[in-house]
């Protein structure tokens, strides 16, 4: 019973540490892009710290430490490029959200990268180099930062 209320201790404390506007979907208000890929991440990190919390013997200071890296990494404001770039990252130090970030790679992949390549297809065709040039470095750039 200790360790099930500790677990839920954690799990409540992690959520605590989100920003309050996430906390509430029931705002009606559009949300950007930038502003739904953070908001998938922390709910994605913070189901995998309750399921750690309540399922394995993790120690507490581990699962804070999780929590504690995801909000630094993945933070209101910032760049969707950067948002991809930090997330796909946090496994780097944490394995347990490996999970996470092959979710994020397949989506990035299945939406970015396969776009990106009929669109440069297109600009080559069109006889535009440079901008096909310019959109191949983007999406290798981002591979090189995985």
């Amino acid at each position: 019973m200790d360790q099930k209320m500790n677990a839920q201790q954690i799990v409540t404390s992690a959520a605590s540490s989100l920003p309050q506007q996430d906390q509430d979907t029931s705002s009606s208000e559009p949300r950007t892009p930038e502003e739904e890929f953070r908001k998938f991440v922390e709910m994605e990190v913070l189901q995998i710290i309750k399921d750690l919390a309540e399922k394995t013997d993790t120690p507490d200071e581990r699962i804070q430490a999780i929590a504690k890296l995801t909000l630094e990494k993945i933070q209101p404001g910032m760049k969707l490029e950067d948002l991809y770039a930090n997330a796909v990252s946090l496994d780097d130090t944490y394995q347990e959200l490996g999970p996470l970030v092959i979710k994020i790679m397949k989506h990035y992949e299945d939406t970015y990268e396969t776009k990106a390549l009929t669109h440069v297809s297109q600009l080559i065709r069109t006889g535009n180099y440079d901008k096909a040039q310019d959109m191949v470095k983007k999406v290798l750039q981002f591979k090189i930062f995985q």
